[in-house]
């Protein structure tokens, strides 16, 4: 763990797990039990509670059962082993989808070249911090009640269908808000080059109280915005 993996929260920021499992799925390819992050269809994480900084090393442990990748994200206590998060990843052949339109103009998604993999696309690792970056542009635009703390993200899915290359222009960052729950909403995001999808996201942020570190109800002004972006 290194300060830098930290969000404004002092919790390990939700991309951070993904680095920690490719990391860790880096040294399977290399020992030849899973394929390359180029076999890789889907990635999908489910935070189970927030990791803070430590001196303890997180570890990672990897299943494999019928080409899906199950890794638990975890630190080891005086008495007990705490999973933090899971990550699963599952290989085979990539399914074509198709865009749909969101209301409003979709939001620019810059490539960097430190986003780029040794295949020359962008690393899946990377992949969910660009998701990120167009979340937090579709919320902070929209949303006047969304302010540091009062949410965290429950779980995030990306469906990888075309590889990303590096380019100066910014590819299409299309998100909305999908469904708006009791204490959670859904938000779904496709990464495009003009009409192709390259990725598709799904993420749930849950409402949160920085005081007592729980969940917590959405209130009515939260939901009242989240509602009029529904798609």
């Amino acid at each position: 763990m290194r300060w830098a993996d930290l969000d404004s929260l002092n919790h390990v920021n939700n991309v951070v797990y993904v680095d920690y499992a490719a990391e860790s799925r880096a040294m399977l390819v290399d020992d030849g039990l899973v394929g390359p992050d180029s076999a890789i269809a889907h990635v999908g994480v489910r935070f189970l509670r927030p990791l803070l900084l430590g001196r303890r090393p997180v570890g990672v442990t990897s299943s494999i059962t019928d080409g899906e990748l199950t890794q638990e994200i975890s630190v080891q206590g005086d008495e007990e082993q705490t999973v933090f998060a899971r990550v699963v990843t599952t290989y085979g052949p990539r399914v074509d989808a198709v865009l749909r339109e969101p209301a409003g103009d979709p939001l620019p998604a810059r490539v960097r070249r430190s986003d780029l993999d040794a295949t020359g696309a962008v690393s899946t690792t990377k992949l969910f911090e660009l998701f990120q970056e167009g979340r937090i542009l579709l919320i902070s635009t929209h949303v006047q009640a969304m302010r540091p703390g009062r949410f965290v993200v429950g779980s995030t899915d990306v469906n990888l269908v075309r590889p990303v290359g590096w380019r100066s222009a910014p590819y299409d960052m299309r998100a909305r808000v999908s469904r708006v729950g009791g204490s959670s909403f859904t938000i779904a995001a496709e990464l495009a080059d003009g009409d192709q999808v390259l990725a598709r996201s799904t993420t749930v942020l849950v409402g949160f109280d920085l005081a007592t570190q729980r969940s917590r109800r959405l209130d009515d002004q939260e939901r009242s915005e989240l509602e009029a972006l529904l798609a």
